[in-house]
């Protein structure tokens, strides 16, 4: 079977933007996973947790969010919890600025219907916050006594202005 002109031109054309498309792809894995968070978006990686001694777990999705102030962020949390017996337990944002060495952190209740006092799921207010520079973040869950729960443990590191 051969091609005619038209089908070639077709088949040319493709080629070419799936070609593109992969190039984009490749150079968009290939850049570092750091970003502003003065700019929506960083990702943390997934928080997997399991709520002992009931059969429930969660999985966390975060992202950073825009803070008025400069060297502050906040994190928008989105948890699917599965299974019975879901109780109250709390999940913390743990953060350390990678420059000058100052860590800390907040937590907040969650209940079946989310976080507890976290507009829109937003935990905010990290006291007076990193800092300018480059920070390091890691989701944590606790159980109602602040003990740490099994877990795998989101992060993300991005630098602040």
């Amino acid at each position: 079977m051969t091609l005619n002109r038209k089908q070639l031109q077709q088949f040319s054309v493709r080629t070419g933007v799936i070609a593109a498309v992969t190039a984009a792809g490749l150079v968009g894995l290939a850049g570092p996973s750091t970003a502003i968070p003065h700019e929506d978006g960083m990702r943390f990686t997934p928080t997997l947790t399991r709520l002992i001694p009931t059969s429930c777990s969660a999985i966390i999705d975060a992202i950073t969010v825009r803070e008025a102030q400069p060297g502050t962020f906040g994190v928008r949390v989105n948890i699917t919890q599965t299974g019975e017996g879901c109780s109250k337990w709390k999940v913390a944002v743990r953060w350390k600025n990678l420059d000058t060495g100052r860590e800390n952190g907040q937590q907040h209740i969650v209940d079946e219907h989310g976080v507890i006092q976290a507009t829109d799921g937003v935990i905010s207010g990290f006291g007076m916050g990193p800092g300018v520079g480059r920070v390091e973040a890691r989701i944590v869950t606790l159980d109602e006594r602040d003990r740490e729960l099994p877990q795998l443990s989101g992060t993300a590191t991005f630098s602040l202005n």
